[in-house]
């Protein structure tokens, strides 16, 4: 009781402590959220001031997480889910940020990944950071690694609860499988080749380029690009009302 307690009091408060950056922070970093029209401004700022309350924050090598890092950190995740009615992670809450790329396990050089096992999601600052300095590279983690969360969530979600439907999951993937392939077999023209690696990293690298590199996606594979907007319910190349 006296921790339900504690995330209420925390919750009700904590989006007040970050309100007066959010602005500021996303205009400066976020090319997204700078598209958008003024109504649609407002509500991206609201669910980040929700969303952001629900998320478990964790710095790891440094003193704290800064509102910079919560903001730019939370903003890929209400960008990914803008055209979404649920836009709140439950099972991968907690965020643990570091300093620096790092390595885990057999892996180097990390830039970010999902545990799925302790449920949580690591990010590097630094690259968090350079992925939206940089808006045009499909090179951009919290968008990649956020993705990875909301996908394997979705599977535990019931009917009504889903980020994405069954069915416009199932309409991705048949369209994705086909671009899977002919990465692996060594004919790819557009998209990271890092996107053959599996289903899940597809998924990831179509999250970062729908958003990073839209035109020439639906220029190259107006299919795959297609679908992901469904999927979505948004089409960035719409600017101000991304929302389908």
């Amino acid at each position: 009781m006296l921790t339900d307690l504690y995330d209420s009091i925390r919750r009700s408060m904590f989006p007040m402590n970050i309100a007066k950056d959010i602005e500021p922070v996303l205009l400066e970093y976020n090319s997204y959220y700078r598209n958008l029209s003024s109504v649609n401004k407002k509500i991206f700022r609201k669910r980040l001031l929700i969303a952001s309350a629900t998320l478990d924050f964790t710095p790891n090598n440094f003193p704290t997480v800064t509102n910079e890092m919560i903001v730019l950190i939370t903003s890929a995740l209400i960008q990914i889910t803008f055209g979404l009615k649920n836009f709140k992670i439950s099972r991968f809450r907690k965020v643990i940020v570091v300093p620096f790329n790092y390595n885990f396990l057999h892996f180097t050089n990390l830039l970010g990944h999902v545990d799925y096992e302790e449920q949580c999601i690591v990010l590097s600052w630094p690259s968090v950071k350079e992925g939206y300095v940089i808006p045009d590279d499909a090179m951009n983690v919290a968008l990649h690694e956020i993705a990875h969360a909301l996908q394997e969530e979705n599977k535990f979600r019931m009917l009504f609860t889903k980020f994405f439907t069954d069915y416009n999951m199932e309409s991705w993937t048949k369209v994705a499988a086909k671009k899977m392939k002919v990465i692996r077999m060594g004919q790819n023209t557009f998209m990271k080749d890092y996107g053959g690696i599996n289903m899940l990293e597809m998924f990831s690298v179509c999250i970062e380029t729908f958003f990073e590199q839209g035109e020439a996606f639906k220029e190259n594979l107006p299919e795959l690009y297609d679908k992901v907007a469904v999927l979505l319910n948004q089409d960035p190349l719409r600017g101000e009302e991304p929302v389908m």
